[in-house]
């Protein structure tokens, strides 16, 4: 997988609560994060924006730690949501050279933002996040729980050549060779910014066909049909491997 991506998955389970139960917030998200954690309605929504936040500045902080050595607070590290819906990193730091410097006066002030593209995904108590070091890049990440799907699912959303490669996975992989063209697809679709707003036929992620779940990253070619897209796509490509009983997906400009 290319060394540009970082990336890191985590569980409901791991995040820090109180001896009460009661999940920690203090030190952890921003105080705009936490104006916006009071909208969300439902449990569900809640648990997994707060995992996914949780997991999203974990991520940065060790990116951070790695380049500079330097130890960013979370609840100094902002995560909102985009435009198009996508996680945007919002953290003043000290920066000169892009290295990080504990006295201000000595350097510029430059956003995170400026420097960084962040994907979220979450499923069944576990976020994945990946991190670019790079400013508006494509990037796509996502979980996906393995799980069986119906004929009618493949033929109604895979291409021929993705039905073809399904077809091709040995006994007992069936379900996972569908998981992984699914996952890669949803992951293509975050990079372009399109969501799920657009056929699922007008991309193709070609998997080799699955035999063994891997537990490496292995790479997977990607077609877009501009044709059946509002944009001119540019040069995708993907990799995928199993964690536990999911799918990960990445999926980033080559």
């Amino acid at each position: 997988m290319s060394d540009m991506i970082h990336w890191l998955v985590q569980s409901l389970e791991s995040y820090p609560t109180r001896s009460n139960g009661v999940v920690i917030m203090d030190g952890i998200l921003h105080s705009r994060e936490q104006t916006r954690f009071t909208t969300l309605k439902t449990e569900k929504r809640r648990r997994d924006w707060l995992l996914g936040r949780w997991t999203a500045k974990q991520l940065v902080g060790r990116v951070i730690a790695d380049q500079t050595g330097a130890k960013v607070p979370l609840d100094t590290i902002e995560i909102h949501s985009g435009v198009m819906g996508d996680p945007i990193v919002n953290c003043q730091l000290s920066m000169v050279n892009r290295q990080l410097l504990t006295d201000s006066s000595r350097a510029s002030i430059s956003n995170l933002q400026a420097l960084v593209t962040l994907s979220i995904s979450h499923s069944h108590s576990h976020a994945f996040c990946a991190l670019v070091e790079r400013a508006d890049w494509p990037l796509g990440a996502d979980i996906e729980q393995v799980v069986p799907r119906a004929d009618e699912f493949v033929t109604d959303y895979f291409t021929e050549d993705e039905q073809a490669l399904v077809a091709q996975a040995v006994d007992g992989m069936r379900s996972v060779a569908v998981t992984a063209v699914w996952s890669a697809k949803e992951a293509v679709l975050k990079a372009l910014h399109l969501g799920l707003t657009v056929d699922t036929r007008s991309v193709a992620c070609l998997i080799e066909p699955v035999t063994e779940r891997p537990l490496a990253w292995t790479p997977f070619t990607v077609q877009c049909d501009g044709s059946r897209l509002s944009q001119t796509p540019p040069p995708l490509g993907g990799w995928w491997r199993t964690y536990k009983d999911f799918v990960l997906t990445l999926v980033t400009e080559t």
